[in-house]
């Protein structure tokens, strides 16, 4: 699904503003497939889904933690961009329900496996096993992605886009999945 002529508006004036703070570099949107797939990238900073929703044409629906919900400025904002809520730091029944819905419908769903973002030295940090679950009963395609650099002015921003990941017929159980796509988003940030 595309994203309405308004707010396809918005995210092209945000992008070009985005571009005049920082020095974006986008790499592989030749890897982008057709159809139905999940984005799996890391999460460094509050940035990365509004990165990932400026570089898709397509929308992208993301999981947010639901606390986000509750900031009544906010949360319209990212309603209207594809977010549906998550009650972090436990199985919440409804948002896989609401993200296996997103992939059947043909859409893009984005999911940040850590959980949260990444506030320590370490490059990345283990995924939750939710992700592998919507795989499992769905079947799509995975596109990792690396996001690296510094979020500061005038610092320097790396998206790198891998190449689609298939998990189909796969006897792995779920956290292996899992670590194979934390193990492929972390090459990309590092090559």
């Amino acid at each position: 699904m595309k994203y309405n002529f308004f707010l396809n508006l918005i995210r092209k004036v945000a992008f070009i503003i985005l571009k005049c703070i920082f020095f974006i570099r986008v790499e592989g949107k030749e890897n982008i497939p057709e159809g139905p797939f999940i984005i799996c990238a890391n999460h460094r900073s509050y940035l990365d889904p509004v990165l990932i929703i400026l570089i898709f044409d397509r929308r992208v629906y993301f999981m947010a933690k639901s606390e986000l919900f509750r900031i009544w400025w906010l949360a319209p904002i990212i309603k209207a961009f594809g977010a549906f809520p998550v009650k972090r730091g436990k199985s919440d029944i409804g948002a896989i329900k609401k993200a296996i819905e997103v992939i059947r419908s043909g859409n893009i769903l984005g999911i940040f496996p850590e959980g949260k973002r990444n506030r320590t030295k370490e490059i990345i940090l283990k995924g939750e096993k939710g992700v592998a679950t919507v795989i499992k009963a769905t079947g799509v395609k995975v596109l990792p992605v690396g996001i690296s650099g510094k979020i500061v002015p005038f610092g320097r921003i790396r998206v790198r886009i891998g190449r689609p990941m298939e998990f189909r017929d796969n006897c792995m159980d779920n956290q292996e999945i899992v670590d194979t796509i934390m193990n492929e988003i972390k090459e990309l940030i590092l090559k």
